[in-house]
């Protein structure tokens, strides 16, 4: 499997002429927390009742004399245990038998699915099946900074964001141009939060600056970690921006790292679905100390998709918790009330960067929409020549996967970024590359943008291989 990138490259060119489902995500926070007792009685209810199904099935299938029924809801009682107990012995959990009986289980299916592979359509290609899980694990002091990533601050700043598991590791960073000589230092805040039994480390953001354009910056976290290396992006274009969507952490994206840190890019662009963690909080860990090489270096900007949300509205927890505490956006800067949707200039403002949320209210009368209609009008296209716009869920999609789920949006904010003459629409969520003319209202038109679907950096669940129509040039 080869995974997607894009990398964009903004040359310098004359202004542009100016002529020319929606989701109801719980705000605030005013639940109670639910006690242990609580949640290991709801933890308890869940598992009776999955044991229940399971038997209620095989009785089911034994009155009815299906031997192949029993063994399908027995293979998949095996399944689902070994699975679980790979993704612990990944996390070094549980004992090392269980681990290797759990791998040797899954060697077996794999080949398995070899053989049928070879003994029915061998000349047909399938689905690649789903990627191992790359667990980068954290074996350093715990006051040592670990998951650093950076993301730019208005005009001439950068946020450095990071994790310690000593929750009194200050929150500063001291930084300069020569190695081991930090002419400068900065401090900022830090927060935790919980998620059923999980409790983060503290998670710290600094704001440095100000710094110089296209200039390389050595700097340290927390006093205790190893000494980074940042560079700023460009005062001027040109400017090259890397995009990916749906990275989450396999092989796959492993490789797809390897391909953006062999690069010379400025900046890093994210449309949604970075860790594809689902609720479970220690790959937000683990993602973090995956990407560090790449996000403590240039800066990072991403926004929501749905592996983001984690909500769990019956037991109490609002959505996206976890990435608003990892992943702190320059939303305020940019007179956005959610860190769910901002935008940022780049280039010394040549170009203008829109990043929606398509998990945030997005209707007529919203928020989100208010804002970029403020936004956009904001945009001066005599100096800023290139505005780029990126979200999660695809607007335009002849892809069989995720039919539909973006047209509401689309009828909601399309017009506003047509009357604005956006240049390039890049969204995720589908896991497959695809690019329209510029379009307008489902037809083709020369001010439209172009919309480019670049949604698979290397997750786990492989590749989306059908398309709802064929043939069609876009």
């Amino acid at each position: 499997m080869t995974p997607y990138q894009v990398s964009c490259y903004l040359k310098p060119r004359s202004a542009m002429s100016t002529e020319g489902p929606s989701s109801s995500w719980l705000r605030g926070d005013t639940r109670k927390k639910p006690t242990a007792f609580l949640l290991r009685a709801l933890l308890f209810i869940c598992v009776a009742f999955r044991v229940a199904a399971a038997l209620i099935r095989v009785s089911y299938h034994v009155a009815a004399g299906s031997v192949l029924g029993v063994a399908r809801v027995l293979f998949a009682a095996a399944n689902e245990r070994c699975l679980r107990g790979m993704d612990r012995a990944a996390l070094g959990r549980g004992s090392f038998f269980v681990g290797a009986v759990a791998n040797s289980w899954r060697v077996l299916m794999q080949g398995l699915a070899s053989l049928m592979f070879l003994c029915a359509r061998a000349d047909e290609y399938v689905r690649q099946p789903p990627s191992p899980l790359v667990l980068t694990a954290h074996d350093k002091p715990a006051a040592h900074p670990q998951q650093v990533h950076i993301s730019t601050v208005g005009r001439n700043k950068m946020r450095i964001s990071w994790v310690t598991d000593d929750r009194n590791t200050p929150s500063v960073v001291e930084y300069g141009e020569s190695r081991g000589n930090y002419t400068a230092s900065a401090t900022g805040d830090q927060a935790t939060y919980k998620y059923f039994f999980y409790e983060s480390g503290a998670i710290h953001h600094v704001t440095i600056g100000p710094l110089a354009p296209g200039t390389t910056y050595h700097y340290r976290c927390g006093k205790a970690g190893d000494e980074l290396t940042l560079r700023t992006p460009p005062a001027s274009l040109p400017l090259e921006l890397v995009v990916i969507g749906d990275l989450g952490q396999t092989r796959w994206t492993a490789s797809t790292l390897a391909h953006i840190g062999g690069a010379d890019y400025d900046m890093l662009l994210l449309p949604g679905d970075l860790s594809y963690a689902d609720t479970q909080q220690p790959l937000w860990d683990s993602f973090g100390r995956l990407v560090q090489p790449l996000a403590s270096a240039r800066p990072w900007m991403v926004t929501e998709g749905n592996h983001e949300a984690e909500a769990l509205p019956v037991v109490g927890f609002a959505p996206f918790v976890a990435y608003n505490a990892r992943w702190r956006m320059p939303h305020e800067e940019s007179g956005s009330a959610s860190n769910l949707y901002y935008s940022f200039d780049a280039a010394g403002g040549a170009a203008h960067v829109v990043m929606l949320g398509s998990y945030a209210e997005f209707e007529e009368g919203s928020a989100q929409r208010a804002w970029l209609e403020r936004d956009l009008a904001g945009v001066d296209r005599r100096r800023t020549p290139w505005l780029l716009v990126l979200l999660h869920a695809p607007w335009y999609n002849t892809n069989q996967a995720h039919q539909g789920e973006g047209e509401a949006m689309r009828a909601a904010m399309e017009a506003l970024l047509y009357e604005a003459r956006v240049d390039v629409v890049f969204s995720g969520h589908v896991h497959a590359y695809e690019r329209f003319t510029r379009i307008y209202d489902n037809e083709a038109d020369g001010r439209g943008p172009m919309y480019i679907t670049i949604g698979d950096g290397g997750n786990r669940e492989g590749l989306a291989l059908k398309y709802a129509i064929i043939g069609r040039s876009h």
